[in-house]
Protein backbone atom coordinates (compact mmCIF):
# COMPACT_ATOMS: atom_id res chain seq x y z
CA UNK A 1 0.00 0.00 0.00
CA UNK A 2 1.26 3.69 -0.48
CA UNK A 3 -0.53 6.42 1.05
CA UNK A 4 0.05 9.72 -0.27
CA UNK A 5 -1.59 12.55 1.14
CA UNK A 6 -1.61 16.20 -0.38
CA UNK A 7 -1.87 18.79 2.82
CA UNK A 8 -1.32 22.50 3.34
CA UNK A 9 -2.73 24.00 6.93
CA UNK A 10 -3.41 27.06 4.42
CA UNK A 11 -5.95 27.72 2.26
CA UNK A 12 -5.44 29.03 -1.45
CA UNK A 13 -2.16 26.86 -2.06
CA UNK A 14 -3.68 25.10 -5.16
CA UNK A 15 -4.54 21.84 -3.48
CA UNK A 16 -7.32 21.17 -5.45
CA UNK A 17 -6.24 21.79 -8.63
CA UNK A 18 -3.13 20.24 -8.14
CA UNK A 19 -4.98 16.68 -6.55
CA UNK A 20 -6.80 16.75 -10.29
CA UNK A 21 -4.09 16.93 -12.30
CA UNK A 22 -1.51 14.66 -9.93
CA UNK A 23 -4.57 12.40 -9.18
CA UNK A 24 -5.48 11.82 -12.57
CA UNK A 25 -1.64 10.98 -13.49
CA UNK A 26 -1.09 8.30 -10.95
CA UNK A 27 -4.48 6.58 -11.08
CA UNK A 28 -5.05 5.41 -7.73
CA UNK A 29 -7.30 2.85 -7.05
CA UNK A 30 -9.06 5.51 -4.38
CA UNK A 31 -9.19 8.61 -3.04
CA UNK A 32 -10.01 10.39 0.21
CA UNK A 33 -11.59 14.11 0.14
CA UNK A 34 -11.37 15.42 3.47
CA UNK A 35 -11.40 19.19 2.27
CA UNK A 36 -14.99 20.89 3.83
CA UNK A 37 -15.75 22.27 0.23
CA UNK A 38 -14.93 18.89 -1.41
CA UNK A 39 -13.57 20.03 -4.18
CA UNK A 40 -12.10 16.79 -5.29
CA UNK A 41 -15.78 14.80 -5.60
CA UNK A 42 -17.31 17.63 -7.35
CA UNK A 43 -14.74 18.05 -9.87
CA UNK A 44 -14.03 14.07 -10.55
CA UNK A 45 -17.97 14.07 -10.16
CA UNK A 46 -17.58 15.76 -13.86
CA UNK A 47 -16.24 12.83 -15.04
CA UNK A 48 -17.97 10.11 -17.22
CA UNK A 49 -19.55 7.03 -14.71
CA UNK A 50 -16.82 4.57 -16.71
CA UNK A 51 -13.68 7.12 -15.81
CA UNK A 52 -14.58 7.52 -12.73
CA UNK A 53 -11.49 7.59 -9.54
CA UNK A 54 -13.43 5.75 -6.63
CA UNK A 55 -14.01 8.51 -3.91
CA UNK A 56 -14.78 8.55 -0.22
CA UNK A 57 -15.20 11.49 1.97
CA UNK A 58 -14.99 10.16 5.52
CA UNK A 59 -16.45 12.12 7.92
CA UNK A 60 -14.39 10.58 11.55
CA UNK A 61 -10.87 9.61 12.35
CA UNK A 62 -12.54 5.81 12.79
CA UNK A 63 -13.87 6.07 8.97
CA UNK A 64 -10.90 7.49 7.70
CA UNK A 65 -8.69 5.15 9.61
CA UNK A 66 -11.26 2.33 8.45
CA UNK A 67 -10.58 3.74 4.56
CA UNK A 68 -6.85 3.39 5.22
CA UNK A 69 -6.57 0.09 6.67
CA UNK A 70 -8.45 -1.88 3.86
CA UNK A 71 -5.55 -1.04 1.61
CA UNK A 72 -3.25 -2.01 4.11
CA UNK A 73 -2.23 -5.40 2.06
CA UNK A 74 -2.42 -4.26 -1.28
CA UNK A 75 0.16 -2.93 -3.55
CA UNK A 76 -2.46 -0.10 -4.94
CA UNK A 77 -2.30 3.63 -3.87
CA UNK A 78 -4.48 5.68 -2.14
CA UNK A 79 -4.49 9.40 -2.54
CA UNK A 80 -5.92 12.15 0.18
CA UNK A 81 -6.76 15.33 -0.24
CA UNK A 82 -6.79 17.37 2.95
CA UNK A 83 -8.29 20.95 3.48
CA UNK A 84 -6.54 24.21 3.64
CA UNK A 85 -6.51 24.29 7.77
CA UNK A 86 -5.19 22.17 10.91
CA UNK A 87 -7.29 19.37 11.60
CA UNK A 88 -7.45 15.94 13.34
CA UNK A 89 -8.22 14.61 10.22
CA UNK A 90 -5.60 15.98 8.40
CA UNK A 91 -3.16 15.52 10.82
CA UNK A 92 -4.27 11.31 11.10
CA UNK A 93 -4.01 11.74 7.00
CA UNK A 94 -0.43 12.50 7.33
CA UNK A 95 0.66 10.44 10.20
CA UNK A 96 -0.08 7.37 7.76
CA UNK A 97 1.04 8.78 4.72
CA UNK A 98 3.78 6.90 3.04
CA UNK A 99 4.33 10.38 1.15
CA UNK A 100 3.49 13.82 1.87
CA UNK A 101 3.39 16.10 -0.92
CA UNK A 102 3.07 20.30 -0.27
CA UNK A 103 1.91 23.07 -2.92
CA UNK A 104 2.93 26.57 -2.18
CA UNK A 105 3.15 29.98 -3.82
CA UNK A 106 6.59 32.12 -2.80
CA UNK A 107 4.42 34.93 -1.17
CA UNK A 108 4.75 36.12 2.40
CA UNK A 109 1.64 34.98 3.37
CA UNK A 110 2.33 31.01 2.12
CA UNK A 111 5.89 31.36 3.63
CA UNK A 112 3.79 32.00 7.21
CA UNK A 113 1.78 29.10 6.59
CA UNK A 114 5.10 26.50 5.51
CA UNK A 115 6.34 27.61 8.73
CA UNK A 116 3.31 26.72 10.56
CA UNK A 117 2.73 23.51 9.24
CA UNK A 118 6.84 22.58 9.72
CA UNK A 119 5.43 22.67 13.41
CA UNK A 120 2.65 20.83 12.90
CA UNK A 121 4.56 17.99 11.32
CA UNK A 122 6.93 18.29 14.09
CA UNK A 123 4.23 17.96 16.68
CA UNK A 124 2.82 15.00 14.94
CA UNK A 125 6.33 13.32 14.62
CA UNK A 126 7.05 13.75 18.47
CA UNK A 127 3.17 11.66 18.80
CA UNK A 128 3.55 8.56 16.43
CA UNK A 129 7.46 8.67 17.67
CA UNK A 130 8.92 8.46 14.16
CA UNK A 131 10.34 11.68 12.05
CA UNK A 132 7.72 13.08 9.74
CA UNK A 133 8.84 14.54 6.48
CA UNK A 134 6.73 16.30 3.66
CA UNK A 135 7.88 17.53 0.17
CA UNK A 136 6.90 20.73 -1.17
CA UNK A 137 6.44 21.36 -4.47
CA UNK A 138 6.16 25.35 -5.93
CA UNK A 139 2.19 25.54 -7.13
CA UNK A 140 0.77 28.75 -8.99
CA UNK A 141 4.63 30.29 -9.81
CA UNK A 142 5.49 32.60 -12.33
CA UNK A 143 6.95 28.99 -15.54
CA UNK A 144 10.02 31.45 -16.30
CA UNK A 145 11.24 32.35 -12.71
CA UNK A 146 13.70 30.27 -11.77
CA UNK A 147 14.78 31.12 -8.71
CA UNK A 148 12.99 32.41 -4.91
CA UNK A 149 15.33 33.72 -2.89
CA UNK A 150 12.52 34.16 -0.18
CA UNK A 151 11.98 31.20 -0.13
CA UNK A 152 15.27 29.37 -0.54
CA UNK A 153 16.76 31.09 2.55
CA UNK A 154 13.93 29.58 4.64
CA UNK A 155 14.11 26.05 3.31
CA UNK A 156 16.97 25.19 5.83
CA UNK A 157 15.06 26.59 9.12
CA UNK A 158 12.63 24.02 7.86
CA UNK A 159 13.28 20.50 9.77
CA UNK A 160 10.18 18.63 8.30
CA UNK A 161 9.79 19.97 4.60
CA UNK A 162 12.23 19.74 1.89
CA UNK A 163 11.64 21.11 -1.75
CA UNK A 164 11.00 19.16 -4.78
CA UNK A 165 12.70 19.61 -8.51
CA UNK A 166 9.59 19.54 -9.77
CA UNK A 167 6.82 22.09 -9.57
CA UNK A 168 3.48 22.91 -11.51
CA UNK A 169 3.92 26.64 -12.77
CA UNK A 170 0.74 28.77 -13.17
CA UNK A 171 -0.64 28.18 -16.28
CA UNK A 172 -4.39 28.78 -16.80
CA UNK A 173 -5.16 27.12 -19.85
CA UNK A 174 -3.34 24.22 -18.73
CA UNK A 175 -4.38 23.59 -15.55
CA UNK A 176 -7.48 25.92 -14.70
CA UNK A 177 -9.55 24.96 -18.00
CA UNK A 178 -8.65 20.79 -18.06
CA UNK A 179 -10.17 20.32 -15.34
CA UNK A 180 -13.62 22.17 -16.03
CA UNK A 181 -13.67 18.30 -17.72
CA UNK A 182 -13.18 16.61 -14.07
CA UNK A 183 -10.01 15.41 -15.97
CA UNK A 184 -6.38 15.89 -15.29
CA UNK A 185 -4.26 17.45 -17.88
CA UNK A 186 -2.36 14.24 -18.99
CA UNK A 187 -5.21 12.41 -19.42
CA UNK A 188 -5.60 13.13 -23.13
CA UNK A 189 -2.59 12.27 -25.70
CA UNK A 190 -2.73 16.07 -26.58
CA UNK A 191 -2.39 17.45 -22.81
CA UNK A 192 0.83 14.70 -22.23
CA UNK A 193 2.50 16.87 -24.64
CA UNK A 194 1.89 20.61 -23.38
CA UNK A 195 4.04 22.33 -20.59
CA UNK A 196 1.68 21.78 -18.06
CA UNK A 197 1.02 18.12 -18.82
CA UNK A 198 4.87 17.44 -18.81
CA UNK A 199 5.26 18.78 -15.39
CA UNK A 200 3.06 17.27 -13.46
CA UNK A 201 4.61 14.02 -15.58
CA UNK A 202 7.88 15.38 -13.90
CA UNK A 203 6.06 15.79 -10.52
CA UNK A 204 4.46 12.13 -10.09
CA UNK A 205 7.83 10.32 -11.53
CA UNK A 206 9.61 12.27 -8.49
CA UNK A 207 7.17 11.14 -5.79
CA UNK A 208 6.91 7.80 -7.04
CA UNK A 209 10.91 8.17 -6.95
CA UNK A 210 10.97 9.40 -3.18
CA UNK A 211 8.42 6.49 -2.33
CA UNK A 212 10.57 4.02 -3.86
CA UNK A 213 13.62 5.21 -2.13
CA UNK A 214 12.27 4.65 1.55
Amino acid sequence: MTVIVMAHNKGGAGKTTSAVHVSGELKPKKALDLDTHKGLSIIHGLRPNDRQIPISIPETQQELVHEISLFKDKEDILFIDCGGFDSDMTRTAVAYADLIIVPAKDSLTERIGLMSFDRVLGEISEIIGQHVEAHLFLCKTNPNKKHYPKLEALLPSFKHIKLMKSRLSYRTQDFEETIETGFGITESVHGRVTAGGKEVISMVEEMLEIVKSR
